[in-house]
């Protein structure tokens, strides 16, 4: 995969958004249908926390090279969809998983 904190630190005067997406990578499906799948059916998206982001590399990475703008969670976790609840509770965890690295 993507070296997102070295991305971070290599092109960090030039990122002004970030979005907070996790994703964890289904080792089987990448097996069965290759990379040039583009992550049809390998990339399952989580809430942060729930995949394989490193929230403490990465949001220091963004913090060592003056980061200091937002960032937008993305909610496209299927296990928390389907009710207001569940994107609730969804939001409450990303929130949470992301609030001790945030100033």
């Amino acid at each position: 995969g993507i070296d997102y904190v070295k991305a971070v630190l290599d092109f960090g005067d030039r990122i002004f958004h970030v979005h907070a997406k996790d994703m964890r990578v289904d080792r089987e499906q990448l097996y069965q249908r290759g990379v040039m799948s583009l992550g049809m059916g390998w990339q399952v998206p989580r809430l942060p926390g729930l995949g394989e982001v490193d929230w403490s590399k990465f949001l220091g990475a963004l913090y060592a090279v003056g980061y200091d703008y937002v960032c937008s969670i993305e909610h496209e976790d299927r296990a928390f969809e389907g009710t207001e609840e569940l994107v609730k509770r969804g939001l409450l965890i990303a929130r949470d998983v992301l609030s001790p690295y945030l100033k």
